[in-house]
């Protein structure tokens, strides 16, 4: 008897099985497409190392006009087998971690059968909890189907070559991270994109900056518009012709679940995805959900977050979510990074009088500061490794912390991280160094 069966292991399901097994609880993990889930097979880590190799190729091209000059010579299969021993270094690390844990892994395919039992081919898994963290896959354009010339998210990791032209169907998170990488790595990009603007989703601001970033790289936007037809070596866009290799699809993704089996388990659930509470737990209450397939939010850290409390819960604590600081990361030239309520005016540092951004000549970007009531309720950072400065910057939305406690604390010189502490200056109206 297990004391949980977790279904899926991604980011949610990987991190519920660990947390199990660290506070005593003999836990058992269910995959069939290999560890790590979307996120480190064909996601998260494939996506962040092009877009690391990208950096190197745009840092290199802007280095002659500091005195250095060379050449590149992009080896596209060289590039790729760096990527997959990325991804299988992270993945057998995953395993390493299961293992020492004395997670049971099972390769397959699970059924629930009940509350308490599990299928996987020919055994049946008895468990006191079960968790699905079955995760997403991508969405494709009505009328058409993955395959040959149409890429999913999911299937550019697979070819060889790389295409001398691509449109990218669809501007929110993947669509622009895609285009962004390709573009270096010397693609012709299109992005369409059916609002009037990229990320639609997101605060204005940040859409309106990337699409100036992404026209000053070469990049073709065709906001406010869809495709219309697709043949052999065209794709339609309003009337227009545009002749591309490839098309990449990026609309957006749907949950792994399967409604007849949630049904007949009595497992309440919408056309999108599995009903949760703060908890994590379904209608069933020693069932859970976690990850993509409860429709929150398809982040992987997000996921792993939900995977702790669902483990928590499965073994008697009380552990609720708390979606109150959500980082978002987009990885695009330049980085964009975002936390908390980024509505209205913030108040802005301009990276251009950053010291440690002037020595990367990695000037374009700026940090927004928002505040509600003297307490920092929201940061928007557009700049070199954006990602690694959001940290801090969650921790003081986090924490209710205000500007002042920000800049009361001595900040390393120099570094990125100064430019947070100049933009909450600047919202104290405190300015130094702008």
């Amino acid at each position: 008897m297990f004391d949980a069966v977790i279904i899926g292991a991604g980011p949610a399901g990987y991190t519920c099985a660990l947390s199990v097994a660290a506070n005593g609880g003999k836990a058992c993990i269910v995959e069939k497409n290999g560890l790590g889930g979307t996120c480190t097979q064909r996601g998260c880590i494939p996506t962040k190392y092009l877009h690391s190799m990208a950096d190197i190729i745009r840092r290199v091209k802007n280095a002659k006009k500091h005195g250095v000059s060379s050449s590149i010579e992009l080896n596209y299969t060289e590039m790729k087998n760096g990527m997959q021993k990325s991804v299988s270094k992270l993945a057998d690390g995953i395993k390493m971690l299961l293992e020492k844990k004395n997670v049971e892994i099972i390769h397959g395919t699970a059924i629930i059968k009940s509350a308490n039992e599990v299928i996987v081919d020919d055994r049946v898994l008895s468990t006191k909890n079960i968790v699905i963290a079955t995760g997403s896959s991508p969405i494709c354009l009505p009328g058409q189907r993955f395959g040959g010339k149409i890429l999913s998210s999911d299937s550019i990791f697979e070819i060889e070559t790389l295409p001398k032209s691509i449109v990218v169907v669809g501007g929110g998170y993947s669509g622009c991270e895609f285009s962004a990488i390709l573009n270096v790595l010397g693609c012709k990009i299109w992005i369409v994109e059916m609002e009037k603007r990229l990320l639609p989703t997101i605060p204005e601001k940040i859409g309106k900056t990337v699409e100036k970033y992404m026209k000053l790289d070469g990049i073709n936007l065709m906001t406010g518009s869809k495709v219309e037809k697709i043949d052999q070596d065209s794709v339609y866009v309003n009337g227009e012709k545009i002749q591309a290799e490839k098309i990449l699809v990026c609309i957006g993704r749907k949950a792994n679940i399967n409604p007849d089996e949630l049904k007949n388990i009595g497992i309440a659930h919408d056309d999108k995805c599995i009903i949760v509470n703060e908890k994590m737990q379904t209608s069933i209450p020693n069932i859970y959900a976690i990850g993509d397939v409860t429709g929150k939010f398809e982040l992987a850290h997000v996921a792993a977050k939900q995977g702790e409390v669902a483990a928590d819960n499965s073994i008697g604590k009380n552990s609720t979510m708390d979606y109150s600081a959500i980082p978002m990361c987009l990885f695009t030239f330049p980085e964009v990074a975002f936390v908390g309520n980024c509505e209205g005016e913030g108040k802005s540092f301009p990276l251009i009088a950053s010291a440690k951004a002037t020595c990367l000549s990695e000037t374009r970007g700026f940090i927004d500061v928002f505040e509600e009531n003297g307490i920092i309720s929201g940061v928007i950072i557009v700049g070199p490794h954006a990602g690694e400065v959001l940290g801090e910057a969650t921790l003081a939305v986090k924490q209710k912390m205000k500007c002042s406690d920000i800049i009361d604390t001595i900040h390393a010189h120099p570094t990125l991280s100064e430019a947070f502490v100049d933009a909450t200056r600047m919202a104290e109206e405190k300015s130094i160094h702008f």
